[in-house]
């Protein structure tokens, strides 16, 4: 095993969670493939294991928070490990989303405690940003954008459960931080150092505010109007665009950011296969199947590399700042 379970524990990484974030998301795509001629099942084993990792995952969180809670604090006082505490949130409002076709009542209630904490987490973060003394531009990277992302996605679940209200509240306020983030990040790639190579595949979260928010404007909205095209299009592009650089990244060592690929491309699947329904092209729908399918080699992938890394304990240390 390499090393002890203990050090797994202790050192054992929020970053992880957008494990649970990105088989959700394909599970999500298949089930919104299923809606359009799919059969109806093909999710429903990709979204009950994403609840299994989940869960693992929330229990090994748990037992640092009480055993090393020295450790924890320290997480959730870095300047980038603190806004994967949102990703432990927008876990929780996914699974809401996995039971709510199944158990609609225990769904709302996993909904609300996954909304709740998502604010809670997005005040945190927020303060954290304006009070903090002085950050160096080089400590902001695209995992930024992971609270911003959590709010959008809110809306979605809030509709279907009847509360369209919070999910305008939840909505107005990732595209309030998504705006500000998208120029602070475009500023400090283009005019400093580039990005640490490890951190390079979390460029791909840039693409998941607005295909999550297209898909929860439409589910807000009911109709495909202006701006639901433009957050439609401006994902798409950013898919082109980072897709163009796709070739260097498959070189890059894997690690947990990796994972960061996923649910964006999930993310992306999904608002390709809407907008095939309510635009009536279909080459969009096609263009989806064919992401949700490079979405599904990624997950099957990651997820071997994952657990062999876990075994030799390359998850066990602290990680870098």
């Amino acid at each position: 095993m390499g090393r002890s379970f203990r050090d797994c524990v202790e050192h054992f990484p929020l970053s992880i969670f957008a494990m649970v974030m990105g088989i959700a998301g394909l599970g999500l795509g298949l089930r919104t493939w299923g809606e359009y001629g799919a059969p109806a099942w093909l999710g429903e084993p990709v979204l009950m294991f994403a609840w299994m990792v989940f869960f693992l995952l929330a229990v090994l969180f748990i037992f640092k928070a009480i055993r090393y809670p020295a450790e924890t604090i320290i997480d959730l006082r870095h300047p980038v490990r603190l806004n994967y505490l949102a990703a432990i949130s927008i876990s929780i409002v996914l699974m809401s989303m996995v039971l709510q076709p199944h158990e609609p009542l225990p769904a709302k209630g996993v909904f609300a405690l996954g909304a709740s904490f998502h604010l809670i987490v997005t005040i945190l973060v927020v303060n954290f940003w304006m009070h903090h003394a002085r950050f160096a531009i080089t400590q902001v990277n695209p995992a930024w954008f992971i609270p911003a992302v959590g709010n959008v996605l809110v809306a979605i679940p809030a509709v279907a459960f009847g509360f369209g209200e919070i999910g305008w509240f939840f909505f107005s306020a990732g595209l309030l931080f998504w705006a500000m983030l998208m120029t602070i990040v475009f500023y400090r790639i283009l005019f400093h150092e580039p990005l640490p190579v490890r951190v390079i595949p979390t460029l791909f979260i840039l693409i998941a505010p607005p295909a999550v928010g297209f898909i929860a404007y439409v589910d807000l909205t009911g109709e495909l109007d202006s701006f639901a095209r433009i957050l439609f299009f401006i994902a798409l592009f950013l898919t082109i665009l980072l897709f163009t650089r796709i070739r260097g990244q498959a070189q890059i060592p894997f690690s947990l950011a990796a994972w960061s690929y996923t649910f964006p491309l999930a993310a992306m699947s999904i608002a390709l296969i809407e907008m095939a329904h309510l635009s009536g092209v279909r080459f969009y729908f096609w263009t989806g199947l064919a992401l949700l399918l490079c979405v599904a080699v990624l997950v099957l992938l990651f997820l071997a590399m994952t657990v062999r890394a876990g075994f030799r304990g390359s998850f066990c240390r602290a990680e870098d700042p």
